[in-house]
């Protein structure tokens, strides 16, 4: 009963604390993992800076874009904002 509930324990705690997205390698999808500053059951994260593709400004991002980002930054970087700048978009893309 006590490994039973460790094994619970451990998977919950790896659950809350890691996250992925995927970015393109050579036009192969591959996941990166990362570990989460902050615990959430979201696992799946998407950053947009990780496509080959241009790099958007702050006024091209649709409202769903800017919420993934949002994520990405508070959960992956550590960084919470609200991008209301392009400054803002520019930190989360530099890390």
């Amino acid at each position: 009963m006590k490994k039973l509930f460790f094994t619970v324990s451990i998977l919950l705690v790896a659950y809350l604390y890691v996250g992925f997205y995927e970015k393109m390698e050579d036009a192969y999808p591959e996941k990166v993992f990362f570990i989460k500053r902050y615990p959430t059951f979201q696992m799946a994260f998407e950053n947009i800076f990780a496509y080959e593709s241009d790099d958007k400004s702050l006024s091209e991002l649709s409202d769903l874009e800017r919420r993934k980002v949002i994520a990405y930054c508070k959960y992956r970087l550590g960084l919470t904002t609200t991008l209301t700048t392009q400054d803002e978009l520019d930190n989360c893309k530099a890390r």
